[in-house]
């Protein structure tokens, strides 16, 4: 892509200035208009080193409303940021409906600067390339538009400027060694920005990789890209469009799953206390290890209404030295959730290196509830199962431990759970008119967790049904496969 660009390309000032004026008020109208559609709006400007991605961010967002957008500059990660996956940082930053967020430097360079080290460096950038790809699909399948620059400027080029800000007083602290070491770097990098730039540029993601040499040239094509691509995107939602599902996407190795299994083990209670206490203790060495690794694990529990969850979850970290975990009910989203793509609240809460976080159901709520009670559209769950199977993969692939459990129950013991709590003082308030209103949908959502578990039970991330009818078994059941997960992750 970079040889094949023009990098004489001018405009001269009286040119420029009687073409860019008509483009400040047109971007200022398409940012209301994208406000009222509530389209999120990403804006990506990368470049060489002194291509002059400030100087174009400056000119771009004079004439934006600055209560509908945030800019991120974006250098070195700060140690929350070290300790967790690449692209969380930037999950977490991504634009509510309506918004923009404006990136000076983004995942691209961060992900060079990152990366490119070691011995197997070529396959993480593979790898990188891959999960990068995801992440803006995921995101442009969601409805954000997503608009990438690249300020191509020439080794000469980048030396001079270099000079200069060097001898300029004003600007010379801007200048560092590590500026000059990667210019001295120039040739070797440029193969490799050459292959993140032709591996990313896709359909729903291209690149506008700009001659940057003359200021004027560079502004003008910035503006003129951001306001032919915003009003692309307004005439296609204006146009009424009938729903169709999306292409069928690639399925992961999945593991065979069944719901119902034999029946489980009966245990006394004086049995069950004791495994009970020999688990929590195993549970408490290997957080200790896991933390001293620095390996991260998620636990996700899903489960039918009164399935014991929340009973399970006690006992799983009461041995547990809680500075290192967080439990994580997960309930209706707020209207701030509701503002961004479905997993953003999810990434959110990711566990640091080292930490555990529990979820009391999940991102899994998009392919239960949401699409049995229409909180989502058919094509929005349809292309949940295959968006949740890439973000646990790319987790497990970073370093992350990944447990998931389904809760199994009958639905005669659930209606059992039921009463009782009903009936107990102490356990009344667990109850709503919701559950009940569940349970009237038991063979839809039935349905829904049967597809759940075929489609999502991977081979890097597969799914442990537990018959939870018993709930010593369960409990004992759940703890000794975080056991199992935990030693073998320390291997």
């Amino acid at each position: 892509m970079l040889e094949k660009i023009d990098l004489g390309k001018q405009i001269d000032d009286q040119t420029y200035a009687k073409k860019i004026a008509p483009l400040y008020q047109r971007l200022g109208v398409l940012q209301r208009a994208h406000w009222d559609l509530r389209i999120p709006i990403v804006i990506v400007v990368e470049g060489w080193n002194a291509s002059g991605i400030t100087t174009v961010i400056s000119e771009l967002i004079q004439y934006l409303d600055p209560r509908g957008f945030v800019l991120h500059s974006i250098g070195s990660p700060k140690d929350e940021e070290r300790a967790r996956p690449l692209l969380w940082r930037f999950w977490t930053r991504t634009p509510a409906r309506g918004r923009m967020a404006i990136f000076a430097r983004s995942w691209y360079s961060r992900s060079l600067a990152e990366q490119v080290s070691g011995i197997d460096w070529k396959s993480r950038i593979k790898r990188a390339i891959f999960d990068i790809n995801t992440f803006e699909r995921q995101l442009t399948d969601d409805g954000v538009v997503i608009i990438k620059f690249f300020l191509h400027i020439s080794k000469e080029e980048q030396r001079k400027r270099l000079n200069e800000r060097e001898k300029d007083a004003l600007t010379s602290w801007m200048i560092t060694q590590g500026d000059w070491d990667f210019h001295a770097h120039y040739d070797d990098y440029l193969p490799i920005i050459e292959d993140y730039l032709s591996g990313t540029d896709t359909r729903h993601s291209p690149w506008t990789v700009i001659g940057a040499t003359d200021g004027n040239y560079t502004r003008f094509k910035v503006y003129s890209t951001v306001i032919r691509t915003l009003e692309e995107k307004q005439k296609i939602l204006e146009k009424k469009r009938q729903e169709k599902c999306g292409p069928a996407l690639a399925k992961p190795p999945r593991n065979k799953i069944k719901r119902s299994a034999e029946a489980p083990r009966q245990y006394t209670r004086a049995e069950y206390e004791i495994i009970l206490q020999e688990c929590q203790e195993q549970v408490h060495d290997i957080q200790y290890l896991l933390f001293k690794r620095r390996i991260p694990l998620i636990i996700v529990y899903e489960g039918w209404d009164a399935a014991g969850k929340g009973g399970n979850i006690m006992r799983l970290v009461r041995a547990m030295n809680p500075r290192g975990y967080d439990v994580v009910p997960i309930a209706r989203p707020d209207q701030t959730e509701l503002e961004h793509h479905y997993l953003w609240r999810f990434y959110r809460r990711f566990p640091a290196a080292g930490h555990i976080t529990i979820f009391d159901r999940s991102w899994y709520g998009r392919v239960l509830v949401e699409r049995i009670e229409g909180f989502c559209t058919k094509s929005e769950w349809k292309r949940a199962y295959h968006e949740i199977n890439e973000m646990e993969e790319a987790y497990v692939e970073g370093g992350g431990g990944l447990i998931k459990f389904w809760l199994e129950v009958s639905r005669e013991e659930q209606y059992r759970r039921f009463i009782a709590r009903q009936n107990d003082v102490l356990k009344e308030w667990k109850m709503t008119e919701e559950d009940w209103r569940n349970r009237e949908k038991w063979k839809e959502y039935e349905n829904a967790v049967d597809e759940m578990l075929a489609r999502t039970s991977t081979s890097i991330a597969p799914w442990t049904v537990i018959e939870s009818d018993d709930k010593y078994y369960a409990r004992l059941k759940a703890i000794q496969t975080v056991i199992s997960y935990g030693s073998q992750a320390l291997e």
